[in-house]
């Protein structure tokens, strides 16, 4: 027995290592834990009566969640990177030569290094509801080190390998047995039973009926076509670069690396291959986008560990929540919440708009069924979790409603009295709007202190971030509940004060208005919404408002142009294109022209309205836009929106897809330097006016952080 990690050996010869990590819910591979691991790994290669060996977890939430990140951040150049990948593959290498059959016992979570010590292992079985494996360090700007590029091929298609290196998409267990990942799939409560069985079973065979099976899914006339002979190979490796730069735009280093690493090790002796691994690893985990992703990272966990208010509360956790409007929105956030296993009572007015809200919802379940995310029973029993109404009365018994209508203030005004008088005496109102004042709400409840917003984003099953948004007289217990509610969603939170366009809606509505005051002094919206996409951005800013709705963009602008008077020079283009009867992708055509979703060209009737175009002087059109943002958010935190510049890197990531590459916002800034920022936000006010003096915090502050 060591500090992590115990061993039982059976009368049959099956030793059972238990991984049990003392100092965390999850099996973590820190170095404290690894030599552990390895020290165990010695005494049982040392007793002779040991005839197979199953690794199992102790913890309920997987198997191991992956390597220690404070480790891993702590290491600042290529050769600390590397000589910490040898010693993983050290370990693990250790597994792959022992004499007995090692079986690899996922019961749940299964990530990068964990992923990496099963492929070390001879057999693989796992738990058929909670299995998740994946390799997702190309996610933190690195790829796996401890052998996943030179194991993982060797064992299921080059394809598979690909899609799980080069994305770090999880695989559930019924993906992962069809590709010959794991041998068998075993319900989630005899998994530990059953693995003992298995080994015993493995003793008796020596496992050629799944070795054969293996084989079988891992082979084929395509992969002996492409991946089987190094011309196959090659031609495929250069296939996933191009796909990669195309994706990427070059921005992300670790995807290529690893295909560096796949090309240089594959057809060497593994342990060459393991050797190139750990160098090209090293040399990734000493990029800057390494340590800006896993910022990233940490924004994201973030949230975990906070309420969403500064004072202690208490609240009862809803377990019946209500969406009010079934719309797109509606629809959608109440498929959200039936995912998670919670009651949903959906009301509107009208029957076919609820039937619209309930075939929406039903449409979503479909598409996690299409990726096998769902059994057609799961699929079934969650959208028989969704309840539709017409009246308020199935209001009474619920703790929390989302209110998704009309973003109106007088018809959300008018559906919070109605509400009101069904609710509880302790239930939230949370409304959902992406703009309207939840202060100028709170207005028309008798129980203000209950009335706060919840903004999800579009497309709500996509989208992370949830702006918490706290009016004037918002009760913390309230703030705190729709926090709470927003992380058991599996969302991102972050709390946001009320006021014009919140958080996220502000800082867009600067950086689309510059924009579209771009395009009015002549640039191409073409050639612009192509250099954002260059920066990182996942669209430029015409698309995005064809995305959004031309409507609904020039309601945003016309609203933050009123809030900001002062310092907004608001643009005119989004109002012309309305007028011209664009609305954007919904109606089919905008900035651009679209077919079945898909655009297809630049519309011309934009092109008519813009006039003469030019392409010259890119890199001051993108400093224009992305100083102004910054310029935005240092207001923000001047005001008191938010409380950290973490709240706005984790509101621009999360809620627009702002370059995780770059980590942020304001880390981009603190990377480029607040003074030179603010440098060229005064030689542009000398320009362009004075929306582009940079605020005191520019000038004032070194860092953002």
């Amino acid at each position: 027995m060591n500090e992590h990690t115990t061993c039982s050996i059976n009368d049959k010869g099956v030793a059972v290592l238990m991984l049990d990590n003392r100092d965390s819910s999850l099996n973590v591979l820190s170095s404290a834990f690894l030599q552990s691991f390895d020290r165990t790994l010695s005494a049982i290669q040392a007793e002779p009566g040991v005839k197979a060996l199953a690794i199992c977890s102790a913890k309920e939430k997987g198997f191991i969640a992956g390597a220690n990140l404070d480790e891993l951040e702590a290491i600042h150049t290529a050769t600390q990177a590397e000589n910490a990948a040898r010693k993983g593959q050290e370990i693990f290498d250790k597994i792959a030569g022992m004499k007995v059959p090692t079986i690899a016992v996922i019961n749940g979570h299964c990530m990068g290094g964990g992923t990496e010590l099963s492929l070390a292992c001879r057999f693989r079985i796992a738990a058929k509801e909670k299995t998740s494996i994946a390799l997702p360090e190309v996610k933190l700007g690195i790829f796996p080190g401890w052998g996943g590029t030179q194991r993982l091929p060797r064992l299921v298609s080059f394809q598979t390998a690909l899609d799980m290196i080069l994305t770090g998409r999880s695989y559930n267990s019924y993906r992962a047995y069809r590709c010959g990942l794991v041998d068998k799939v075993v319900p989630d409560e005899i998994l530990n039973d059953y693995a003992v069985s298995f080994a015993e079973e493995i003793i008796r065979t020596g496992g050629r009926n799944y070795l054969a099976a293996r084989k079988k899914k891992a082979t084929g006339m395509v992969e002996l076509i492409t991946a089987k002979n190094f011309a196959g190979r090659f031609l495929m490796l250069a296939i996933a670069k191009r796909q990669v730069l195309k994706r990427t735009h070059g921005n992300y280093p670790s995807p290529l690396m690893a295909i560096e690493a796949l090309q240089k090790g594959l057809g060497k002796p593994l342990a060459e291959g393991l050797k190139i691994e750990a160098r090209l690893f090293g040399k990734a985990v000493a990029t800057p986008e390494h340590k800006n992703l896993l910022h990233i990272f940490r924004l994201s966990e973030r949230p975990k560990k906070q309420t969403g208010v500064e004072t202690e509360v208490s609240f009862e956790a809803p377990s019946n929540i209500g969406v009010i409007g079934a719309g797109v929105m509606g629809g959608a956030i109440a498929q959200l919440l039936a995912y998670k296993d919670y009651p949903v009572a959906m009301k509107d007015i009208d029957d076919k708009m609820l039937l619209k809200g309930l075939a929406h919802a039903d449409s979503l379940f479909e598409g996690l069924k299409r990726k096998h995310k769902l059994t057609s029973r799961q699929k079934r029993r969650k959208m028989e979790r969704i309840y539709g109404t017409l009246d308020y009365e199935a209001l009474r018994r619920t703790q929390l409603v989302v209110e998704a209508v009309a973003e109106n203030m007088e018809i959300k005004k008018r559906v919070l009295r109605e509400a009101e008088d069904y609710l509880s005496p302790n239930a939230v109102f949370a409304t959902n709007t992406s703009a309207l004042s939840v202060t100028q709400l709170q207005s028309a409840a008798r129980h203000p202190e209950r009335v706060c917003g919840m903004h999800f984003f579009n497309p709500v099953h996509r989208m992370p971030l949830v702006e918490v948004i706290a009016g004037e007289k918002s009760h913390d217990a309230a703030v705190a509940m729709v926090f709470d509610l927003a992380k058991k969603l599996g969302k991102v939170p972050v709390v946001v004060k009320d006021s014009p366009g919140f958080l996220v809606n502000r800082l867009l509505g600067v950086y689309i208005n510059e924009a579209c005051l771009l395009a009015e002094e002549g640039c191409d919206f073409q050639w612009l919404d192509s250099l954002v996409v260059k920066f990182g951005m996942p669209m430029g800013p015409f698309r995005l408002i064809d995305e959004v709705g031309i409507d609904i963009a020039s309601e945003v602008g016309r609203t933050l142009a009123a809030a900001f008077q002062d310092r907004l020079k608001a643009s005119g283009l989004t109002e012309r294109m309305g007028n011209a009867g664009l609305v954007g992708k919904k109606g089919g055509k905008g900035f651009y022209i679209y077919r079945d979703g898909r655009r297809r060209m630049a519309n011309p009737t934009a092109e008519s309205i813009l006039g003469e175009s030019k392409r010259e002087n890119g890199d001051e059109a993108v400093e224009r836009m992305m100083y102004l943002m910054v310029n935005e958010a240092a207001r923000c935190l001047s005001e008191g929106i938010v409380k950290t510049p973490h709240d706005i890197d984790t509101g621009m990531v999360f809620g627009t897809g702002f370059p995780p590459f770059r980590g942020g916002l304001l880390r981009w800034a603190n990377t480029l330097g607040l003074g030179t920022i603010a440098l060229a936000l005064k030689r542009f006010a000398d320009r362009f006016g004075d929306r582009f003096f940079p605020v005191p915090m520019l000038s004032e502050e070194k860092s953002f952080y």
